[in-house]
């Protein structure tokens, strides 16, 4: 009866010990609100180099998160980038080889994907750098101008989208967050010798929260 008694007091104390840790970490970390709103600029770096290689400066990023646990949030999210470069005047080849077009170019990718997401935030009183990943569908358009003539398409993908970042808060309700994520989608275009689209958008931007 006594090595009982002992064993439910020693219980006792380890779920008081472990509840005061709990609670002390929760004080201790960045208080992030129950819905997350974020609302960012991004900048898409491409890296499937057989289309085209310049970096998008046109790309915006919205995204809505609510925590399940003072630490992890499930979310949805939509990104837009276009994707625009000039090529000087070279010869191509029809894929039949019945002829050949001379012509200068311009090339276009515009990529939306739509992922549902998982984060993990990492402790931390000032700012909460956190980990995630996103899985989802991709909306794409691909286009190329030579001459007087244009050819194009437009198609949808799976999309995998890992991502890192960091927050933290101006006031209660008003903070900031930078991300830098890898957007790989199963697009692909056989004129333009498009297997898929990868790219590395880094987000800017604003975050708001209710608590």
């Amino acid at each position: 009866m006594k090595r009982l008694t002992y064993i439910i007091v020693a219980l006792i104390g380890f779920c008081n010990y472990a509840q005061a840790q709990t609670q002390t970490k929760a004080q201790s970390d960045l208080n992030l609100g129950r819905d997350l709103f974020f609302v960012g600029y991004e900048v898409s770096i491409p890296t499937n180099s057989n289309y085209l290689t310049k970096t998008s400066w046109a790309g915006a990023r919205f995204d809505y998160h609510r925590m399940i646990t003072p630490d992890v949030s499930v979310g949805i999210g939509v990104s837009y980038n276009s994707f625009d470069q000039y090529f000087k005047k070279q010869t191509y080849q029809r894929p039949d080889g019945t002829g050949a077009v001379t012509s200068d170019m311009i090339r276009q990718i515009y990529t939306s994907p739509i992922t549902a997401s998982i984060r993990y935030y990492f402790p931390g009183a000032m700012v909460r750098p956190y980990a995630g990943i996103g899985l989802g569908a991709e909306y794409s358009e691909q286009n190329a101008y030579f001459n007087i003539y244009s050819v194009g398409s437009n198609n949808w993908g799976f999309v995998v989208r890992p991502e890192v970042g960091a927050l933290g808060k101006f006031n209660r309700n008003v903070g900031g967050f930078v991300s830098v994520a890898y957007n790989y989608a199963t697009n692909s275009n056989d004129a333009f010798h498009i297997n898929h689209l990868a790219q590395f958008p880094i987000t800017v931007g604003l975050l708001f929260t209710a608590p």
